[in-house]
Protein backbone atom coordinates (compact mmCIF):
# COMPACT_ATOMS: atom_id res chain seq x y z
CA UNK A 1 0.00 0.00 0.00
CA UNK A 2 1.57 3.48 -0.62
CA UNK A 3 0.48 6.69 -2.16
CA UNK A 4 0.64 7.65 -5.74
CA UNK A 5 2.90 10.33 -5.29
CA UNK A 6 5.31 11.24 -3.05
CA UNK A 7 3.89 14.42 -2.19
CA UNK A 8 0.79 16.45 -2.82
CA UNK A 9 -0.03 19.74 -3.14
CA UNK A 10 -2.45 22.25 -1.68
CA UNK A 11 -6.00 20.84 -3.24
CA UNK A 12 -4.46 17.96 -5.25
CA UNK A 13 -6.44 14.79 -4.99
CA UNK A 14 -4.91 12.28 -2.71
CA UNK A 15 -4.81 8.43 -3.99
CA UNK A 16 -3.68 5.68 -1.67
CA UNK A 17 -3.06 2.90 -4.08
CA UNK A 18 -3.37 -1.36 -2.40
CA UNK A 19 -2.72 -4.03 -4.15
CA UNK A 20 -3.24 -7.12 -3.43
CA UNK A 21 -1.92 -11.28 -4.22
CA UNK A 22 -5.23 -13.22 -5.22
CA UNK A 23 -5.11 -16.79 -3.63
CA UNK A 24 -8.14 -18.04 -3.51
CA UNK A 25 -11.68 -17.10 -4.09
CA UNK A 26 -12.99 -18.21 -0.87
CA UNK A 27 -15.34 -15.76 0.90
CA UNK A 28 -16.18 -11.81 0.69
CA UNK A 29 -13.91 -9.66 1.03
CA UNK A 30 -13.93 -5.69 1.89
CA UNK A 31 -11.18 -3.30 2.47
CA UNK A 32 -11.48 -0.41 4.47
CA UNK A 33 -9.64 2.81 4.75
CA UNK A 34 -8.94 5.54 7.18
CA UNK A 35 -7.98 8.43 6.80
CA UNK A 36 -5.67 10.27 9.82
CA UNK A 37 -4.18 13.35 10.98
CA UNK A 38 -2.13 12.22 14.27
CA UNK A 39 -5.26 10.77 16.63
CA UNK A 40 -8.33 12.58 14.87
CA UNK A 41 -9.95 10.30 11.88
CA UNK A 42 -10.51 12.90 8.54
CA UNK A 43 -11.63 10.07 6.48
CA UNK A 44 -13.33 6.83 6.32
CA UNK A 45 -14.46 4.61 3.51
CA UNK A 46 -14.55 0.73 2.29
CA UNK A 47 -14.81 -0.93 -0.67
CA UNK A 48 -15.62 -4.51 -2.14
CA UNK A 49 -13.36 -6.82 -3.61
CA UNK A 50 -14.50 -8.29 -6.51
CA UNK A 51 -12.84 -11.64 -7.63
CA UNK A 52 -9.49 -11.40 -8.90
CA UNK A 53 -9.30 -7.75 -8.20
CA UNK A 54 -5.06 -6.99 -7.88
CA UNK A 55 -5.63 -3.28 -7.25
CA UNK A 56 -7.89 -0.95 -5.76
CA UNK A 57 -7.51 2.89 -5.02
CA UNK A 58 -9.16 4.97 -2.46
CA UNK A 59 -9.27 8.84 -4.06
CA UNK A 60 -9.99 11.94 -1.77
CA UNK A 61 -9.30 15.54 -1.31
CA UNK A 62 -7.89 17.06 2.42
CA UNK A 63 -9.24 20.47 2.95
CA UNK A 64 -6.09 21.42 3.91
CA UNK A 65 -5.99 24.55 6.44
CA UNK A 66 -3.61 26.96 6.65
CA UNK A 67 -0.70 25.62 7.67
CA UNK A 68 2.73 25.05 5.49
CA UNK A 69 2.76 21.67 5.87
CA UNK A 70 -0.07 18.22 7.22
CA UNK A 71 1.56 14.86 7.19
CA UNK A 72 -1.29 11.79 7.74
CA UNK A 73 -1.31 8.17 8.40
CA UNK A 74 -3.77 5.60 6.30
CA UNK A 75 -4.36 2.70 7.76
CA UNK A 76 -6.60 -0.30 5.35
CA UNK A 77 -7.96 -2.97 7.06
CA UNK A 78 -8.63 -6.38 4.84
CA UNK A 79 -11.54 -8.09 5.61
CA UNK A 80 -13.05 -11.95 4.80
CA UNK A 81 -16.62 -12.54 5.86
CA UNK A 82 -16.66 -9.24 7.74
CA UNK A 83 -13.78 -10.93 10.22
CA UNK A 84 -10.24 -8.86 10.08
CA UNK A 85 -7.58 -11.13 8.19
CA UNK A 86 -4.75 -8.10 7.54
CA UNK A 87 -3.83 -4.50 7.99
CA UNK A 88 -1.14 -1.96 6.62
CA UNK A 89 -0.46 1.53 7.06
CA UNK A 90 1.41 4.03 5.06
CA UNK A 91 1.52 7.54 4.73
CA UNK A 92 1.24 10.75 3.20
CA UNK A 93 1.57 15.08 3.49
CA UNK A 94 0.62 17.83 1.57
CA UNK A 95 2.96 20.61 1.52
CA UNK A 96 3.12 24.03 -0.33
CA UNK A 97 6.49 23.34 -1.60
CA UNK A 98 8.90 20.24 -2.12
CA UNK A 99 11.32 22.27 0.43
CA UNK A 100 9.38 22.36 3.59
CA UNK A 101 9.87 18.14 3.45
CA UNK A 102 13.03 17.28 1.14
CA UNK A 103 12.97 13.36 1.42
CA UNK A 104 16.21 13.67 -0.59
CA UNK A 105 17.36 10.46 -2.68
CA UNK A 106 18.98 9.50 -5.58
CA UNK A 107 19.58 8.12 -9.22
CA UNK A 108 22.83 7.15 -10.76
CA UNK A 109 22.10 4.61 -13.01
CA UNK A 110 21.42 5.77 -16.80
CA UNK A 111 22.48 2.97 -18.95
CA UNK A 112 20.85 1.64 -21.90
CA UNK A 113 19.38 -1.24 -19.86
CA UNK A 114 17.38 1.19 -17.84
CA UNK A 115 15.43 2.51 -20.75
CA UNK A 116 11.22 2.15 -20.06
CA UNK A 117 12.39 0.96 -16.77
CA UNK A 118 10.69 3.28 -13.91
CA UNK A 119 10.92 0.26 -10.75
CA UNK A 120 13.48 2.49 -9.55
CA UNK A 121 11.10 5.67 -9.41
CA UNK A 122 8.28 2.86 -8.02
CA UNK A 123 10.13 2.19 -5.29
CA UNK A 124 11.74 5.53 -4.39
CA UNK A 125 7.45 6.38 -4.36
CA UNK A 126 6.87 4.01 -1.75
CA UNK A 127 10.03 5.69 0.67
CA UNK A 128 8.05 9.18 0.04
CA UNK A 129 11.15 10.65 -1.44
CA UNK A 130 10.38 13.66 -3.56
CA UNK A 131 13.58 14.93 -4.52
CA UNK A 132 15.67 12.92 -6.43
CA UNK A 133 19.48 14.29 -7.32
CA UNK A 134 20.89 12.80 -10.39
CA UNK A 135 24.34 11.57 -9.74
CA UNK A 136 26.93 12.09 -12.26
CA UNK A 137 24.25 11.88 -15.34
CA UNK A 138 26.56 14.53 -17.21
CA UNK A 139 29.26 13.73 -20.32
CA UNK A 140 31.64 15.84 -18.52
CA UNK A 141 32.29 18.41 -15.50
CA UNK A 142 32.43 21.56 -17.17
CA UNK A 143 30.14 20.46 -20.19
CA UNK A 144 27.28 18.77 -18.55
CA UNK A 145 25.04 17.75 -22.07
CA UNK A 146 26.16 15.39 -24.02
CA UNK A 147 26.83 16.03 -27.81
CA UNK A 148 25.85 12.56 -28.85
CA UNK A 149 22.77 10.47 -27.20
CA UNK A 150 24.98 7.88 -26.02
CA UNK A 151 27.94 8.38 -24.04
CA UNK A 152 31.13 7.87 -22.12
CA UNK A 153 30.77 9.60 -18.68
CA UNK A 154 34.30 10.47 -16.92
CA UNK A 155 34.68 7.54 -15.36
CA UNK A 156 34.05 5.44 -18.82
CA UNK A 157 30.63 4.58 -18.18
CA UNK A 158 28.76 3.96 -21.16
CA UNK A 159 25.34 6.16 -20.41
CA UNK A 160 22.12 7.54 -22.08
CA UNK A 161 20.96 10.91 -22.17
CA UNK A 162 17.40 9.98 -23.64
CA UNK A 163 16.94 7.46 -20.34
CA UNK A 164 18.30 10.15 -17.98
CA UNK A 165 15.56 12.12 -20.15
CA UNK A 166 13.09 9.37 -19.41
CA UNK A 167 13.94 9.14 -15.40
CA UNK A 168 13.45 12.99 -15.21
CA UNK A 169 9.72 12.81 -16.68
CA UNK A 170 9.23 9.35 -14.59
CA UNK A 171 10.17 11.57 -11.01
CA UNK A 172 7.13 14.03 -12.54
CA UNK A 173 4.82 11.47 -12.56
CA UNK A 174 4.86 10.94 -8.85
CA UNK A 175 5.92 14.32 -8.22
CA UNK A 176 9.61 14.31 -7.38
CA UNK A 177 11.86 17.26 -8.08
CA UNK A 178 14.56 16.17 -10.40
CA UNK A 179 17.59 17.35 -9.17
CA UNK A 180 21.03 17.51 -11.40
CA UNK A 181 24.47 17.20 -9.89
CA UNK A 182 27.14 19.36 -11.07
CA UNK A 183 30.30 20.70 -9.38
CA UNK A 184 30.26 23.93 -8.62
CA UNK A 185 34.38 24.13 -9.67
CA UNK A 186 35.11 20.52 -11.27
CA UNK A 187 36.12 19.83 -15.09
CA UNK A 188 38.34 17.11 -17.08
CA UNK A 189 42.01 17.49 -18.62
CA UNK A 190 41.12 18.85 -22.00
CA UNK A 191 39.18 21.87 -20.73
CA UNK A 192 42.10 22.41 -17.75
CA UNK A 193 45.01 22.36 -20.83
CA UNK A 194 42.69 25.36 -22.32
CA UNK A 195 41.94 27.47 -19.71
CA UNK A 196 44.32 27.17 -17.20
CA UNK A 197 44.44 30.69 -16.19
CA UNK A 198 41.40 29.56 -14.86
CA UNK A 199 42.61 26.98 -12.24
CA UNK A 200 42.90 27.14 -8.81
CA UNK A 201 46.42 26.60 -7.61
CA UNK A 202 48.44 25.45 -4.39
CA UNK A 203 51.25 27.40 -2.82
CA UNK A 204 53.95 25.12 -4.54
CA UNK A 205 52.56 26.36 -8.00
CA UNK A 206 50.39 22.76 -8.62
CA UNK A 207 47.37 22.75 -9.94
CA UNK A 208 44.77 21.32 -7.20
CA UNK A 209 42.73 18.19 -8.45
CA UNK A 210 40.89 15.38 -7.38
CA UNK A 211 41.91 12.12 -7.73
CA UNK A 212 44.13 13.17 -10.78
CA UNK A 213 41.10 13.49 -13.18
CA UNK A 214 39.29 16.43 -11.98
CA UNK A 215 40.75 19.90 -12.17
CA UNK A 216 39.06 22.53 -9.69
CA UNK A 217 38.92 26.03 -10.87
CA UNK A 218 38.26 29.62 -9.90
CA UNK A 219 34.41 30.09 -8.74
CA UNK A 220 35.75 34.06 -8.02
CA UNK A 221 33.33 36.50 -10.30
CA UNK A 222 36.55 38.17 -12.18
CA UNK A 223 37.29 34.49 -13.52
CA UNK A 224 35.55 33.28 -16.43
CA UNK A 225 34.48 30.14 -14.93
CA UNK A 226 32.38 31.79 -12.87
CA UNK A 227 29.75 32.57 -16.07
CA UNK A 228 31.25 29.54 -17.89
CA UNK A 229 29.83 26.81 -15.25
CA UNK A 230 26.70 28.91 -14.47
CA UNK A 231 25.64 28.54 -17.93
CA UNK A 232 26.09 24.61 -17.90
CA UNK A 233 24.00 24.96 -15.07
CA UNK A 234 20.84 27.36 -16.96
CA UNK A 235 21.44 24.49 -19.80
CA UNK A 236 20.94 21.55 -17.32
CA UNK A 237 17.68 23.24 -16.49
CA UNK A 238 16.54 23.75 -20.09
CA UNK A 239 17.07 20.30 -20.85
CA UNK A 240 14.58 19.00 -17.88
CA UNK A 241 15.75 19.27 -14.45
CA UNK A 242 14.15 21.31 -12.02
CA UNK A 243 17.16 22.15 -9.91
CA UNK A 244 20.97 21.77 -9.08
CA UNK A 245 22.98 19.86 -6.72
CA UNK A 246 26.09 22.09 -6.34
CA UNK A 247 28.95 20.16 -4.84
CA UNK A 248 32.15 21.22 -3.95
CA UNK A 249 34.98 18.52 -2.42
CA UNK A 250 35.83 20.12 1.05
CA UNK A 251 39.05 21.74 -0.56
CA UNK A 252 40.76 23.44 -1.20
CA UNK A 253 39.49 26.15 1.85
CA UNK A 254 41.95 28.47 0.34
CA UNK A 255 44.20 28.67 -3.10
CA UNK A 256 46.16 30.74 -5.68
CA UNK A 257 44.62 32.19 -8.38
CA UNK A 258 45.91 33.90 -11.67
CA UNK A 259 43.66 35.69 -13.20
CA UNK A 260 44.49 38.19 -15.16
CA UNK A 261 48.29 37.46 -14.29
CA UNK A 262 47.78 38.31 -11.05
CA UNK A 263 48.68 35.80 -8.27
CA UNK A 264 45.29 36.35 -5.53
CA UNK A 265 44.66 33.92 -3.22
CA UNK A 266 41.00 32.76 -2.81
CA UNK A 267 38.83 32.07 0.33
CA UNK A 268 36.21 29.76 -0.93
CA UNK A 269 34.10 30.36 1.99
CA UNK A 270 33.28 33.81 0.85
CA UNK A 271 32.59 33.45 -2.90
CA UNK A 272 30.58 29.90 -2.48
CA UNK A 273 27.96 32.38 -1.33
CA UNK A 274 28.55 34.59 -4.38
CA UNK A 275 27.98 31.95 -6.94
CA UNK A 276 25.14 30.40 -5.16
CA UNK A 277 23.33 33.62 -5.31
CA UNK A 278 24.50 34.76 -8.83
CA UNK A 279 23.19 31.09 -10.23
CA UNK A 280 19.80 31.59 -8.71
CA UNK A 281 19.11 35.32 -10.35
CA UNK A 282 21.03 34.25 -13.99
CA UNK A 283 18.63 31.00 -14.22
CA UNK A 284 16.07 33.27 -13.18
CA UNK A 285 16.59 36.30 -15.51
CA UNK A 286 16.24 33.56 -17.92
CA UNK A 287 12.47 32.62 -16.70
CA UNK A 288 13.05 29.49 -14.52
CA UNK A 289 12.65 29.04 -10.71
CA UNK A 290 15.45 26.46 -9.85
CA UNK A 291 15.65 24.51 -7.23
CA UNK A 292 19.54 25.08 -5.63
CA UNK A 293 21.27 22.86 -2.78
CA UNK A 294 24.96 23.20 -1.96
CA UNK A 295 27.37 20.74 -0.29
CA UNK A 296 28.63 22.21 3.04
CA UNK A 297 31.10 19.56 3.12
CA UNK A 298 31.61 18.24 7.01
CA UNK A 299 29.80 21.34 7.65
CA UNK A 300 32.06 23.78 5.78
CA UNK A 301 31.34 26.81 5.36
CA UNK A 302 27.84 26.67 6.66
CA UNK A 303 28.44 29.72 8.68
CA UNK A 304 28.29 31.69 4.75
CA UNK A 305 26.20 29.38 2.74
CA UNK A 306 23.44 28.29 4.75
CA UNK A 307 21.72 31.44 4.97
CA UNK A 308 22.52 31.88 0.93
CA UNK A 309 20.12 31.96 -1.69
CA UNK A 310 19.78 27.88 -1.83
CA UNK A 311 16.71 26.20 -0.77
CA UNK A 312 17.67 23.85 2.20
CA UNK A 313 21.01 23.22 4.06
CA UNK A 314 23.03 19.80 2.89
CA UNK A 315 25.66 18.59 4.86
CA UNK A 316 27.68 15.78 3.48
CA UNK A 317 29.35 14.09 6.69
CA UNK A 318 32.66 12.84 7.56
CA UNK A 319 35.06 12.54 10.43
CA UNK A 320 35.53 13.77 13.01
CA UNK A 321 31.79 14.28 13.40
CA UNK A 322 31.51 10.49 14.13
CA UNK A 323 28.95 10.25 17.18
CA UNK A 324 25.13 10.46 17.44
CA UNK A 325 25.99 13.26 19.17
CA UNK A 326 27.71 15.40 16.28
CA UNK A 327 24.51 14.35 13.46
CA UNK A 328 22.36 16.41 16.10
CA UNK A 329 24.78 19.19 16.70
CA UNK A 330 25.44 19.08 12.83
CA UNK A 331 21.35 19.95 12.42
CA UNK A 332 21.02 22.12 15.55
CA UNK A 333 24.08 24.53 14.65
CA UNK A 334 22.37 24.62 10.64
CA UNK A 335 18.92 25.50 11.58
CA UNK A 336 20.41 28.65 13.85
CA UNK A 337 22.09 29.93 11.00
CA UNK A 338 19.54 29.00 8.68
CA UNK A 339 15.97 28.88 10.70
CA UNK A 340 14.00 29.00 7.65
CA UNK A 341 15.34 25.80 5.66
CA UNK A 342 15.31 22.57 6.35
CA UNK A 343 18.47 20.59 7.02
CA UNK A 344 19.83 17.59 4.88
CA UNK A 345 22.77 14.87 6.32
CA UNK A 346 24.33 13.30 3.59
CA UNK A 347 25.35 10.19 6.20
CA UNK A 348 26.55 7.51 4.14
CA UNK A 349 26.45 3.78 5.91
CA UNK A 350 29.78 1.99 5.15
CA UNK A 351 28.75 -0.90 7.50
CA UNK A 352 26.67 -1.53 3.90
CA UNK A 353 29.89 -1.63 1.76
CA UNK A 354 31.89 -4.98 0.57
CA UNK A 355 34.99 -3.70 2.20
CA UNK A 356 32.98 -3.47 6.05
CA UNK A 357 33.60 -7.06 5.78
CA UNK A 358 30.78 -7.43 8.77
CA UNK A 359 27.03 -9.41 8.78
CA UNK A 360 24.42 -7.79 7.06
CA UNK A 361 22.35 -7.46 10.19
CA UNK A 362 25.10 -5.39 11.76
CA UNK A 363 24.83 -2.88 8.89
CA UNK A 364 20.91 -3.06 9.28
CA UNK A 365 21.09 -1.89 12.97
CA UNK A 366 23.31 0.64 12.48
CA UNK A 367 21.31 2.51 9.81
CA UNK A 368 17.72 2.54 11.82
CA UNK A 369 19.98 3.90 14.53
CA UNK A 370 21.23 6.49 12.45
CA UNK A 371 18.00 7.43 10.93
CA UNK A 372 16.51 7.36 14.47
CA UNK A 373 18.89 10.08 15.22
CA UNK A 374 18.73 12.16 12.48
CA UNK A 375 14.64 12.33 12.21
CA UNK A 376 14.23 12.55 16.20
CA UNK A 377 17.07 15.91 15.47
CA UNK A 378 14.56 17.32 12.81
CA UNK A 379 16.69 16.53 10.04
CA UNK A 380 16.29 14.63 6.81
CA UNK A 381 18.56 12.13 5.61
CA UNK A 382 20.09 11.25 1.69
CA UNK A 383 20.65 7.60 1.83
CA UNK A 384 18.17 5.74 -0.04
CA UNK A 385 18.43 5.08 -4.46
CA UNK A 386 17.86 3.35 -7.39
CA UNK A 387 15.77 -0.32 -6.69
CA UNK A 388 16.36 -0.61 -2.84
CA UNK A 389 19.63 1.01 -3.21
CA UNK A 390 21.92 2.39 0.09
CA UNK A 391 24.91 5.03 0.10
CA UNK A 392 27.61 3.51 1.03
CA UNK A 393 30.72 6.35 -0.08
CA UNK A 394 30.48 9.38 -2.00
CA UNK A 395 30.59 7.94 -5.55
CA UNK A 396 26.84 6.52 -5.94
CA UNK A 397 26.88 4.45 -8.03
CA UNK A 398 28.65 1.88 -5.79
CA UNK A 399 25.56 1.85 -4.05
CA UNK A 400 24.68 -1.50 -2.22
CA UNK A 401 21.14 -3.04 -3.03
CA UNK A 402 19.27 -4.75 -0.20
CA UNK A 403 17.14 -7.31 -0.87
CA UNK A 404 15.46 -8.44 2.83
CA UNK A 405 12.04 -8.02 3.03
CA UNK A 406 12.01 -7.10 6.91
CA UNK A 407 14.83 -4.72 6.13
CA UNK A 408 12.40 -2.98 3.22
CA UNK A 409 9.42 -2.73 5.83
CA UNK A 410 11.42 -0.99 8.53
CA UNK A 411 12.96 1.53 6.28
CA UNK A 412 9.30 1.87 5.11
CA UNK A 413 8.11 2.37 8.18
CA UNK A 414 10.45 4.91 9.33
CA UNK A 415 10.03 6.83 6.14
CA UNK A 416 6.20 6.78 6.69
CA UNK A 417 6.61 8.15 10.19
CA UNK A 418 8.81 10.95 9.57
CA UNK A 419 5.72 12.15 6.64
CA UNK A 420 2.69 10.94 9.49
CA UNK A 421 4.20 13.09 11.93
CA UNK A 422 6.20 15.70 9.56
CA UNK A 423 4.67 18.41 11.94
CA UNK A 424 6.38 17.09 15.23
CA UNK A 425 9.74 16.97 13.50
CA UNK A 426 9.93 19.31 11.22
CA UNK A 427 7.86 22.85 11.82
CA UNK A 428 10.07 25.88 11.72
CA UNK A 429 8.58 27.16 14.74
CA UNK A 430 9.72 23.73 16.76
CA UNK A 431 11.54 24.84 19.78
CA UNK A 432 14.49 22.75 21.27
CA UNK A 433 14.23 22.47 24.93
CA UNK A 434 16.74 19.16 25.28
CA UNK A 435 19.47 21.11 27.49
CA UNK A 436 17.13 23.00 29.46
CA UNK A 437 14.46 21.40 30.36
CA UNK A 438 15.63 17.38 31.69
CA UNK A 439 19.05 16.45 33.45
CA UNK A 440 21.14 17.96 35.90
CA UNK A 441 19.47 20.17 37.63
CA UNK A 442 16.55 20.65 35.49
CA UNK A 443 13.49 19.05 36.48
CA UNK A 444 10.71 20.01 34.11
CA UNK A 445 10.92 16.75 32.54
CA UNK A 446 11.78 13.73 34.87
CA UNK A 447 12.26 9.99 33.27
CA UNK A 448 12.66 6.66 35.44
CA UNK A 449 13.23 3.48 34.56
CA UNK A 450 17.30 3.17 33.44
CA UNK A 451 19.52 5.68 32.65
CA UNK A 452 18.66 8.90 30.78
CA UNK A 453 20.63 11.87 29.51
CA UNK A 454 19.79 15.08 27.42
CA UNK A 455 22.65 13.85 25.78
CA UNK A 456 23.01 11.00 23.13
CA UNK A 457 25.00 8.64 25.55
CA UNK A 458 26.49 5.00 25.62
CA UNK A 459 24.46 2.77 27.71
CA UNK A 460 21.27 5.30 28.52
CA UNK A 461 18.30 6.49 26.70
CA UNK A 462 18.51 10.18 24.56
CA UNK A 463 15.80 12.28 26.05
CA UNK A 464 15.16 15.41 23.29
CA UNK A 465 12.50 17.86 24.78
CA UNK A 466 11.08 20.50 22.30
CA UNK A 467 7.35 22.22 21.90
CA UNK A 468 5.50 23.62 19.51
CA UNK A 469 2.23 25.67 20.46
CA UNK A 470 -0.62 23.74 21.48
CA UNK A 471 2.20 20.71 21.90
CA UNK A 472 5.07 19.35 24.20
CA UNK A 473 7.25 16.53 22.15
CA UNK A 474 9.33 14.35 24.02
CA UNK A 475 11.49 12.09 21.78
CA UNK A 476 13.24 8.69 23.41
CA UNK A 477 16.32 7.00 21.52
CA UNK A 478 17.19 4.54 23.29
CA UNK A 479 21.08 3.78 23.47
CA UNK A 480 21.39 0.50 25.94
CA UNK A 481 22.90 -1.68 25.46
CA UNK A 482 25.22 -0.39 22.69
CA UNK A 483 28.65 0.00 23.10
CA UNK A 484 30.02 2.27 20.49
CA UNK A 485 28.07 5.47 19.77
CA UNK A 486 29.98 6.01 16.26
CA UNK A 487 27.58 6.37 13.83
CA UNK A 488 29.08 5.01 10.87
CA UNK A 489 30.46 1.40 12.52
CA UNK A 490 28.34 -1.91 12.35
CA UNK A 491 26.46 -2.48 15.40
CA UNK A 492 25.90 -6.50 16.67
CA UNK A 493 22.88 -5.82 18.22
CA UNK A 494 19.52 -3.27 18.62
CA UNK A 495 19.29 -1.17 21.91
CA UNK A 496 18.31 -3.52 24.65
CA UNK A 497 14.22 -2.98 24.97
CA UNK A 498 13.11 -0.94 27.82
CA UNK A 499 9.83 -1.46 29.24
CA UNK A 500 7.57 0.49 31.56
CA UNK A 501 9.32 4.10 31.44
CA UNK A 502 7.36 6.94 33.82
CA UNK A 503 7.97 9.76 32.86
CA UNK A 504 6.74 13.22 34.73
CA UNK A 505 6.12 16.57 32.72
CA UNK A 506 5.75 19.84 33.99
CA UNK A 507 2.86 21.60 31.84
CA UNK A 508 1.32 24.85 32.77
CA UNK A 509 -1.43 24.35 30.34
CA UNK A 510 -4.14 22.15 30.53
CA UNK A 511 -3.38 18.84 28.56
CA UNK A 512 -6.30 17.60 26.58
CA UNK A 513 -4.39 14.05 26.09
CA UNK A 514 -1.15 12.20 25.83
CA UNK A 515 0.17 9.79 22.72
CA UNK A 516 3.16 7.83 21.94
CA UNK A 517 4.11 6.93 18.95
CA UNK A 518 6.89 5.01 17.65
CA UNK A 519 8.33 3.64 13.90
CA UNK A 520 9.33 0.38 15.71
CA UNK A 521 6.00 -0.61 16.66
CA UNK A 522 3.03 -1.53 15.28
CA UNK A 523 3.91 0.88 11.98
CA UNK A 524 3.61 4.04 13.96
CA UNK A 525 0.06 4.17 14.98
CA UNK A 526 -0.60 6.59 17.62
CA UNK A 527 -1.48 5.10 21.32
CA UNK A 528 -3.29 7.07 24.17
CA UNK A 529 -1.49 7.16 27.04
CA UNK A 530 -3.17 7.32 30.42
CA UNK A 531 -1.56 9.68 32.29
CA UNK A 532 -2.76 11.76 36.24
CA UNK A 533 -1.83 14.86 37.70
CA UNK A 534 0.78 15.09 40.95
CA UNK A 535 2.52 17.36 42.74
CA UNK A 536 5.92 18.91 41.66
CA UNK A 537 7.96 21.70 43.28
CA UNK A 538 6.68 24.03 40.81
CA UNK A 539 3.21 23.51 41.01
CA UNK A 540 1.52 20.11 39.54
CA UNK A 541 2.93 17.79 36.92
CA UNK A 542 1.48 14.97 34.83
CA UNK A 543 2.60 11.59 34.92
CA UNK A 544 2.43 8.59 32.46
CA UNK A 545 4.35 5.71 31.47
CA UNK A 546 5.81 4.91 28.19
CA UNK A 547 5.35 1.29 27.62
CA UNK A 548 7.89 -0.19 25.30
CA UNK A 549 10.83 1.56 23.87
CA UNK A 550 12.89 -0.30 20.94
CA UNK A 551 14.94 2.10 19.23
CA UNK A 552 13.14 5.06 18.67
CA UNK A 553 9.10 6.88 20.53
CA UNK A 554 7.62 9.89 19.90
CA UNK A 555 5.41 11.14 22.96
CA UNK A 556 3.52 14.71 21.72
CA UNK A 557 1.70 15.89 24.88
CA UNK A 558 -2.00 17.82 23.25
CA UNK A 559 -2.14 21.49 25.59
CA UNK A 560 -5.33 23.81 25.67
CA UNK A 561 -3.65 26.41 22.86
Amino acid sequence: MYPSKSQYRPGEKVEIIATFEVTDDLGNYTVSCTVLNFYDILYKTEKELKLHDEKVVFEFNIEKNEKEMMGFGVEVDLYRNNEKINSLSTSFDITESWKLAPRYGFLSDFFDRDKNDDKDLVQLNKYHINVVQFYDWMYRHHELLPPTNSFADPLGRNLSIDVVKQKIDYAHKFGMMAIAYGAVYGCEKEFYEEHKVWALYKNDGTVFDLINLIYIMDISKKCGWHDHIISEFLKAIKFGFDGIHMDQYGFPKEALSVTDQVKKIRKLRDEFTVLINDTREYIEKNGYKPALIFNAVNNWPIDTVASAKQDVVYIEVWPPNDTYQDLYNLITNAKKYAPDKQVILAAYMEPFSKRSNIPIEYAENATIMVMATIFASGGFHLLLGELNGILTEAYYPNYTTIDSERFIRELRDYYDFIVRYEEFLYDFNIVDNTMTYTGGINTEYVFKGTKFSPKAEKNSVWTLVKEKEGYKIIHLVNFTGVQSMKWNEGKEIRPKIINNIEATVLVAESVKGVYLASPDIDSGKPKKLDYEYVPHEHGKAIRFVIPELRVWDMVYIVCES
